[in-house]
């Protein structure tokens, strides 16, 4: 990649024990909100946190053991990364986000016999006038504050790219991984405990769990964790990740073309 303009830059706290790859900063929130949720039990309150921190023990195993380790046999990835070039890079990042946030996730909640309704994960649409009303401004505000960013903390992280490259990553990536992730973040950590718990709180552990799976320098933290709120504000109005979901998608094509052009 090419050298950013600010160069104060916050990465993922990664270890590996052989095979198996921790995200030490997802575990650390986890136990934060384990502790929390023996509070609320101690004190009488019922809570949901206990699956919350599950989950977040889940995903710090599973995205390093997945990306970095287990699926490096199938799809593995060349150093330094070349994205839109090395379509094992797309590969092996698409089949860890939906493994990590999608099929384990389900599986584990329909095991343990939870509710994982289209509703309860924002699958469901009640009113699409709604949906359609947010989703636009939230489109235009997520554009306008990634042109921002870009304008004045943008570096180069395409160098060169092939068709099939860009076309198979604007497919696993721009869209099937950007999806999964706002399914984890937004569907499962804040709109299915909605109903149980303050809504503030889960906008926290949400926004916080998802940058913590993010290296960026600290003017690209300030402005995902805008992004964030604002995804969140969206789903919190609709009761929907649509809106979530296309936010992400179009500002990251828009990155995407921008790189490329």
């Amino acid at each position: 990649m090419g050298s950013e303009r600010f160069s104060l830059s916050f990465g993922v706290w990664r270890i590996y024990f052989d095979s198996i790859g921790i995200n030490l900063g997802i575990i650390i929130l986890g136990l934060f909100v384990l502790i929390l949720a023996f509070v609320k039990k101690f004190i009488g309150k019922k809570t949901k946190l206990f699956e919350i921190s599950f989950m977040l023990f889940l995903a710090g195993f599973l995205y390093l053991t997945l990306h970095g380790r287990l699926l490096q046999l199938p799809f593995p990835v060349s150093i330094p990364e070349k994205p839109l070039v090395d379509n094992n890079l797309t590969f092996n990042y698409a089949a860890t986000s939906l493994l990590t946030f999608l099929v384990f996730p389900v599986l584990l909640l329909i095991i343990a016999r939870r509710n994982v309704s289209s509703k309860s994960l924002g699958l469901k649409v009640s009113d699409f006038r709604q949906m359609i009303f947010y989703s636009l401004l939230g489109i235009i505000f997520s554009v306008f504050l990634f042109l921002l960013s870009h304008t004045f903390f943008g570096f180069k992280w395409i160098l060169e790219y092939t068709l099939d490259g860009l076309v198979l990553w604007i497919l696993f990536v721009s869209i099937l991984s950007l999806f999964t992730q706002t399914f984890f973040f937004i569907g499962i950590l804040f709109n299915r405990y909605l109903n149980y718990e303050n809504g503030f709180l889960l906008a926290i552990i949400s926004i916080l769990a998802f940058q913590l799976f993010i290296s960026t320098s600290l003017p690209h933290i300030v402005a995902n964790v805008v992004g964030s709120a604002v995804q969140i504000t969206i789903t919190w109005k609709t009761r929907n990740i649509y809106g979530a979901i296309l936010m992400s998608i179009i500002t990251n094509l828009v990155d995407v073309f921008i790189q490329i052009l």
